[in-house]
């Protein structure tokens, strides 16, 4: 290990910190005290004492207090790691203005409150902010806009309200938004489509209304593989290289919270809705992300039918679709998911024959209780004659529409009204053939009233002799 570097990490060191009456200037640029069982608060002068730091690690161990403002004094930081802690208060102005070199910056697993960033942060080389697991309120700070290089944005687990303003989708570089277990309200922006690097969409346990985009579909690292650029830092020392971490992220699938990290950090893709109230049909256009590996719908509002283009998502491991309002069969084509590992359609108010074939005999009858009119195996209801196993054609994409009795009769009143003012428009604007039809229908007239007077005549001389 080189001069300016110091590691010791992983012990089992106690204690605090010491609170230095010196301001001894220190040349490490490397210093890394994670992972062991230090207690108390930071110094207060930190900043001036460890003006050179690139990399500060202090995560997993036990710190209290007030992040210090003097960290705002290390202006060559470039990986700040506080996580995992009990470091309460807000965080320090001087730390978002000042440290303009930061890259990476982990805060999550504390006490902190407030706002997270402020209006005029200024971290414009950010690219990994982790935030999670706080007591942060307020909404999604516009000083984002500052990091034009964000790739990650954690804020899972905090107080977090308001919408999502749709500048953040400007954020062209981002790879995951995570956001889940918030207090967020009104709709999905569609400008969310506009990101085509993301791969990890969590905005589960809010309160979200309204339909799921439909354009989805314009997400193109959900429908091919694409490979995540790794972050990149400034190296004051050839030391700063073995400390570099690993980019990774966090995301719930199959029931459980899995860590993604080197390759599975570029591979994992993942939609997370779940628990909120968002309403619809589920947009066929889903059914096009085929390098999706884990979508969850569950714990909304949805209404309609199962896609059959669900069929296209090849890479799925993880669907759940439970707890909604879904209505018909479930798509025979949905047996021909191999890579499905995790199946859940469960209190919906499906009907018909389970297409118990190929890779979904391997779910068991917790994927599918609580819809009273689904039979077959592996349910103990049997089905009748009037359950067949397969769906009509395109049951779920094109039947919705005009089976709504209100839509019906509007379009049924919109033709007539076309059909009658057209034929008066016709009649206004063409001279000729307006004094055609006139003629036409003075014929017609006289016509008819000759047929009557025959008619007329005719029964005199029947009847009334």
């Amino acid at each position: 290990m080189s001069s300016d570097s110091l590691s010791l990490t992983g012990n089992l060191f106690e204690g605090s910190i010491p609170q230095s009456t010196h301001n001894t200037i220190s040349n490490l640029t490397v210093l890394d005290i994670s992972d062991n069982n230090l207690s108390g608060s930071l110094p207060t002068n930190i900043g001036t004492l460890f003006p050179q730091l690139n990399y500060f690690n202090l995560s997993k161990n036990i710190l209290q207090g007030r992040i210090p403002s003097s960290m705002g004094e290390i202006e060559s930081l470039s990986i700040l790691d506080l996580s995992s802690n009990n470091f309460s208060g807000e965080m320090p102005h001087q730390l978002t203005k000042n440290c303009t070199q930061l890259v990476y910056l982990n805060i999550s697993s504390n006490r902190l409150q407030g706002d997270i960033l402020l209006v005029d942060a200024n971290l414009i080389r950010l690219q990994y902010l982790f935030a999670s697991h706080n007591n942060f309120t307020g909404k999604i700070p516009s000083g984002l806009l500052n990091s034009p290089e964000l790739m990650i944005l954690d804020m899972r687990k905090n107080t977090l309200s308001d919408t999502i303003p749709s500048w953040l989708f400007s954020l062209s570089k981002l790879v995951s938004i995570l956001l889940g277990n918030n207090l967020f309200q009104g709709n999905i922006p569609i400008q969310l489509c506009q990101l085509s690097n993301l791969h990890t969409l969590d905005l589960s346990n809010n309160s979200f209304s309204g339909n799921i985009p439909s354009c989805l579909n314009n997400i193109s690292s959900w429908k091919k593989t694409y490979q995540i650029q790794i972050f990149s830092v400034p190296l004051n020392t050839t030391a700063f290289l073995a400390f570099l971490p690993r980019p990774s992220t966090s995301f719930t699938t199959k029931g459980e919270t899995y860590t993604y990290e080197g390759l599975p950090f570029g591979l994992m893709t993942g939609i997370d809705l779940s628990m909120n109230q968002l309403q619809g049909d589920i947009p066929f256009q889903t059914g096009d992300l085929e390098m999706l590996r884990s979508l969850n719908f569950s714990n909304n509002l949805l209404t309609g039918y199962l896609p059959q283009s669900f069929q296209n998502l090849k890479s799925l491991e993880s669907l759940d679709l439970s707890h909604n309002k879904l209505v018909g069969r479930i798509p025979y084509e949905l047996s021909q998911l191999d890579s499905l590992g995790a199946f859940f359609v469960a209190y919906n108010n499906l009907s018909g024959k389970i297409p118990f074939d190929k890779h979904l005999t391997t779910f068991g009858k917790d994927s599918y209780e609580e819809n009273p009119n689904l039979c077959g195996p592996p349910l103990e209801r049997n089905c009748s004659l009037e359950n067949p196993s397969q769906p009509p054609k395109d049951e779920g994409k094109n039947s919705r529409v005009l089976d709504n009795p209100v839509i019906f009769y509007s379009f049924v009143a919109m033709s007539y009204a076309l059909g009658f003012w057209g034929f008066i428009g016709f009649l206004i604007l063409n001279k000729n053939g307006r004094h055609k039809y006139f003629r036409a229908m003075d014929a017609y007239i006289d016509r008819s009233i000759e047929n009557l007077s025959e008619f007329r005549s005719y029964l005199k001389i029947c009847c009334f002799k």
